[in-house]
């Protein structure tokens, strides 16, 4: 907010000077923060708003594009990164898309893969710091943070808050150089092409997503020509690939609405990282089912938390990450899935809707795990 400096945690002007040009306003919390908020922003012309913010907004947004572009156009380039092909291909069970209903999902398992961390500390704003002690910490997590996520779960079931739903699938593929080639399944023509960026720092291995998946038109490492769908197989298909995406319904943004407009914030901060992080949860829970399906599953951490860090056979890829950043591919994963079925839209901006939507695509590769351009 222009001419104003704003302050929340702690008294103003401890160590500072008198500006006469600002004046402050102190909060002492996030909910008093965000009625602040409410307040000052009725206050300043309409049009000087949406000038600073539009101007800011663009700004942002094109200095994070050059960066991508820059990125993108050095990661061009094919340098071979001596990756070794998988002990073999993964048979899927079907060819194509699916979809899984709110009736088919239970609220209470997709809960059970909730990142607590990520919701108590990012989401919730619960802080340990230096104060407390790791038995202090777990004992005001037990008091505070987990009757509410218990009581928000229960709501949610009882009262239909959440509409999980899922579209996955299955598509023959191959690389292609740094191209990620998808086939169809049934007539073996090309349904997209992936061109993902290959790391070029003098000091990196070279990676590219590509490198997890055969080449186009290799010889077979096993059974693979038996089951691959013939059409696809004389296309050059030589792999699999797993694609989904997976959302909590448009219900849930309409909730968190509604607690914003009924000035509700404690609780709209608190449903909103549940709805957001149960997201998260069904995209990890569901993974684990391609896995098992995939037959991989078998070297899966036993300890939920080391799944978060990558403790199971390949790896789960989204666009706008380091790896693969080119926000644009949603539109190859949005042709596969056609999701729309499900409620779920891509913006001008390829961002999914509702908000408690993610999408990504499966590699089986045991190599394959995230890195950085």
């Amino acid at each position: 907010i222009y001419n104003h400096d704003k302050l929340g945690g702690r008294g103003p002007g401890v160590g500072g000077r008198e500006e006469p040009a600002h004046r402050v306003w102190y909060a002492t919390d996030a909910f008093d923060g965000l009625q602040l908020m409410d307040e000052l922003c009725a206050q300043i012309p309409v049009e000087r708003y949406k000038l600073t913010t539009k101007v800011a907004r663009t700004a942002a947004v094109r200095t994070a594009n050059d960066i991508l572009e820059e990125k993108l156009a050095r990661g061009k380039a094919y340098v071979a990164s001596g990756t070794p092909s998988a002990p073999r291909i993964p048979r899927p069970p079907f060819w194509g898309r699916r979809l899984v209903e709110p009736a088919e999902l239970d609220i209470p398992t997709i809960c059970r893969y909730i990142n607590k961390a990520a919701l108590f500390r990012g989401q919730w704003g619960f802080r340990q710091g230096q104060e407390l002690s790791k038995q202090q910490w777990q004992d005001l997590v037990d008091r505070e943070a987990e009757p509410v996520l218990k009581r928000l779960i229960e709501q949610a079931k009882a009262e239909r808050m959440l509409a999980p739903s899922v579209a996955y699938g299955f598509w023959p593929c191959a690389a292609q150089c740094n191209d990620l080639v998808v086939f169809d399944p049934e007539n073996g023509a090309e349904r997209c092409r992936f061109n993902l960026p290959r790391q070029m720092e003098e000091r990196s291995k070279h990676l590219c997503v590509s490198d997890f998946f055969r080449p186009l038109g290799a010889e077979p490492i096993g059974d693979e020509q038996s089951w691959m769908p013939a059409a696809a197989w004389a296309a050059g298909a030589r792999d699999v690939i797993a694609c989904h995406v997976v959302t909590m319904g448009k219900v849930a943004s309409e909730h968190c609405q509604r607690l914003f407009k009924a000035d509700n914030y404690q609780e709209y901060l608190y449903f909103y990282g549940l709805s957001v992080e149960t997201a998260e949860a069904l995209a990890e829970y569901w993974h684990k089912r391609i896995r098992q399906q995939l037959g991989i599953a078998q070297d899966d951490a036993l300890e939920l938390a080391d799944l978060f860090t990558q403790g199971y056979q390949g790896s789960r890829y989204s666009f706008g990450y380091p790896a693969c950043p080119n926000l644009e591919d949603q539109r190859h994963l949005q042709e596969l899935l056609r999701w729309q079925d499900i409620g779920i839209e891509l913006s001008d901006e390829f961002q999914l809707h509702p908000e408690q939507s993610t999408s990504a695509f499966i590699v089986h590769h045991p190599l394959a795990k995230y890195f950085n351009l």
